[in-house]
């Protein structure tokens, strides 16, 4: 259940991300995360409340809001990022870091996937960095979108390990913890940053992105708590960080975004590792 959840979480998040990308090129970067995460604490509230199974202790408060409160710096810089940016190349640049530091996390701690499993592990590594390749028509990244995307990365890598240390009878209410803390930190953000609150999107375009950032959030995040507690760290976080498969999919059938023959190979590869990693 732990690799079903995972991926049903790396789908809905990757979603999530797509939508706030598309949206930040015509609105506010910033706003549009803090309006997203608002949203999904207004939703992640009564969804803990109507699960009624979780106990929350010290320890997982604690971790809850750490990891949210990281996660609220690794949102500014991403939504920056996507906003400077192609969409297809910025996401999975952040994904890799993402996901390298809390699989070396689980392995330092002694989690020892079987072979098969690591094997895919590797793979899904790879896969997300194929997936960024520079398309064939010479695009490039500026170096800006580069820098953000790594400090994204190293955010939401941490997060994830924050995350794996809540604990397994805490319900679905670090959800809305983790997200109180991050709604609160993009507000303080984006203040201190003076963003701007308007651009060329109008407020309907702005507030539906929003909530649709709000409802992928929330249940993205349900499944990456639900999985992390049936599962090890090393093998959800690399699943969970697969979520540039959907964002690039999307970027390109909707945005038309250009996905290179070397792209198509790492969206491939990445549909191997997760066979691997199922079977391992």
């Amino acid at each position: 259940m732990a690799i079903l959840f995972a991926l049903l979480g790396s789908a809905v998040l990757g979603s999530g991300d797509f939508v706030g990308g598309a949206t930040s090129r015509d609105a506010p970067p910033l706003w549009v995360a803090t309006l997203g995460q608002a949203v999904a604490l207004v939703l992640a509230v009564p969804v803990a409340l109507l699960d009624g199974s979780g106990h929350v202790t010290r320890t997982a408060t604690v971790w809850s809001f750490t990891g949210g409160a990281v996660a609220a710096v690794g949102l500014g810089l991403f939504y920056s990022a996507m906003a400077r940016g192609l969409i297809s190349l910025v996401v999975p640049i952040t994904s890799v870091v993402g996901a390298a530091l809390p699989v070396a996390y689980g392995l330092s701690r002694g989690e020892r996937p079987g072979n098969v499993a690591l094997t895919g592990i590797v793979l899904a590594l790879i896969a997300v960095a194929v997936v960024s390749a520079i398309p064939g028509d010479g695009t490039r990244l500026a170096a800006g979108p580069i820098v953000f995307a790594l400090g994204a990365g190293a955010c939401f890598g941490i997060g994830l390990i924050c995350f794996s240390r809540v604990g397994k009878d805490a319900g679905l209410w670090p959800v809305a913890l983790s997200r109180t803390a991050t709604t609160l930190g993009l507000v303080v953000i984006t203040l201190a940053l003076g963003a701007p609150a308007a651009r060329n999107a109008s407020r309907r375009v702005i507030w539906r992105a929003g909530i649709l950032i709000g409802m992928f959030e929330v249940a993205g995040n349900a499944f990456l708590f639900l999985a992390f507690e049936r599962g090890s760290v090393a093998v959800v976080s690399v699943l969970i960080s697969l979520y540039p498969v959907t964002t690039v999919l999307l970027a390109t059938a909707l945005l038309g975004e250009r996905l290179s023959r070397v792209q198509l190979a790492g969206v491939v590869l990445a549909l191997g590792s997760v066979a691997l990693i199922s079977s391992g």
